[in-house]
């Protein structure tokens, strides 16, 4: 069973179903109904979609008319959601893309799991970048308008998005549910392989089940999955990137803090330690030298221009 899992990088949902103009979608008529709501990811930028599910682009709506830039998809698959147990075909649509992004994809194309394309825009009235978001199942009717006015992809069930999707933290970093209740799973990959305790070279221990890798260092880097906790061998370090330093361990990367993780410097051994404090005694004795010679330079200058004088 594959559950269906929120589409976004980033959750900033903005506006609810059931605010501003979004509410005559919604509200009581006699026609039609959707749900939809905004999804404003990271920032002011153009972010993606990136689907946890594959999906295949049914229909596009916008190009060379008046209507805003649209997509309608359909899960290749029936997944798991949480409005009911039976699996079901998820069909989403979303509005807003720019033109110059919407003319990348075609109908019947898939979108795979994980695969960056359509971008946020802010087409037709939208007064910022973001994507407007309806989820539905059953029967498709139709783009049509309501007898409030509104224009709706008009399906035989409109769904919430805390009812259409689940929330996989490792997938989705959530900045503001905008009071949708989401229901968590957890279906990421487990990664790495621990290795025992080694004392002769830098090691980190994982301390917790919900660590992200990553394929290069930052939060922005691609999550390959959660680290099965344990220890590893420390392969190189990159520090002060998005908040974190980074250490990359079987060629991913994890970012570091004290509440998930434990660091153990290599222990030296007794000839290394002997050498290292020959190294630092001689050190300061180059230190005293160069002293000396600075001080006897300063002092024999002083003695010249006393002599000359």
């Amino acid at each position: 069973m594959e559950y269906a899992i929120y589409p976004f990088e980033y959750m900033n949902i903005s506006q609810r179903h059931d605010k501003g103009n979004h509410l005559p979608h919604w509200s009581p008529f006699k026609d039609y109904s959707d749900k939809p709501w905004d999804e404003a990811l990271k920032d002011k930028g153009r972010s993606y979609f990136v689907p946890q599910n594959d999906f295949r682009i049914v229909e596009i709506l916008g190009l060379n008319s008046t209507t805003t830039n649209s997509v309608r998809l359909e899960s290749v698959k029936k997944l798991k959601i949480p409005y009911q147990e039976q699996p079901v075909i998820l069909e989403l649509t979303l509005t807003h893309m720019n033109e110059d992004n919407i003319k990348k994809v075609k109908v019947g194309q898939i979108i795979h799991k994980g695969e960056k394309i359509l971008l946020e825009g802010k087409d037709g009235q939208a007064t910022g970048n973001h994507f407007h978001c309806t989820a539905n199942i059953g029967k498709y009717y139709g783009f049509k308008k309501n007898s409030n006015g509104k224009w709706c992809f008009v399906y035989e069930k409109s769904l919430l998005p805390n009812e259409a999707f689940y929330v996989d933290k490792a997938c989705t970093d959530i900045i503001n549910p905008n009071g949708y209740k989401f229901k968590e799973v957890s279906v990421m990959e487990k990664v790495g392989k621990p290795v025992p305790r080694n004392t002769k070279v830098d090691q980190i221990e994982v301390k917790v089940d919900s660590l992200r890798a990553r394929k290069t260092p930052g939060t922005s880097g691609e999550v390959l999955g959660y680290m099965n906790m344990g220890f590893y061998d420390i392969e190189d370090t990159e520090g002060a990137k998005d908040g974190y330093d980074w250490y990359k361990v079987q060629n991913m990367w994890i970012a570091y803090s004290k509440d998930w993780e434990t660091i153990y410097p290599r222990e030296l051994t007794p000839e290394e330690i002997q050498l290292e404090y020959k190294i630092r005694i001689l050190e300061k004795v180059n230190e005293f030298l160069d002293s000396l010679i600075i001080w006897d330079n300063i002092e024999t200058t002083f003695l010249w221009k006393t002599v000359k004088n």
